[in-house]
């Protein structure tokens, strides 16, 4: 009987010992996933200020229409995290700028943020805005 009740005692430690693995494994993985995302947000908040920054000036002959897609191309750049060591992961920036309205002129600003997490999952952080000329 005592050599049974010490092979469950260690079957239940065991299993409690993986479960606590297993949880510090999940937690530490979905922080650095949470730090990336972060990261991401701040890499398409920086695009979005740079188009907020180009000049659009309808109220000039000729009109200053600085706010193009192809003065924002795509770039590559790193989602740094801080303390880690790590190189980072690597992202793409996109920038999407479409008109919405002549009268008055009215333009949309999306921003793609786009990376991959340990290789396998895709994700992609977007922020879009709105402006118009001298904003």
């Amino acid at each position: 009987m005592m050599l049974v009740e010490v092979v469950i005692a260690l079957a239940i430690t065991g299993l409690t010992v993986g479960g606590i693995v297993a949880g510090y494994i999940y937690c530490t993985t979905a922080a650095v996933k949470a730090e990336l995302v972060q990261a991401a947000s701040a890499r398409a908040m920086e695009r979005i200020e740079e188009t907020l920054s180009a000049k659009w000036d309808t109220s000039v002959w000729p009109t200053v229409d600085q706010l193009v897609a192809t003065n924002f191309p795509d770039k590559v750049v790193s989602l740094d995290m801080p303390g880690s060591g790590s190189e980072g992961t690597s992202a793409t920036i996109q920038t999407t700028i479409s008109q919405i309205s002549l009268t008055p002129p009215i333009k949309k600003i999306r921003v793609d943020c786009i990376w991959q997490f340990r290789g396998a999952e895709v994700i992609t952080n977007t922020i879009e805005t709105i402006r118009a000329p001298d904003q």
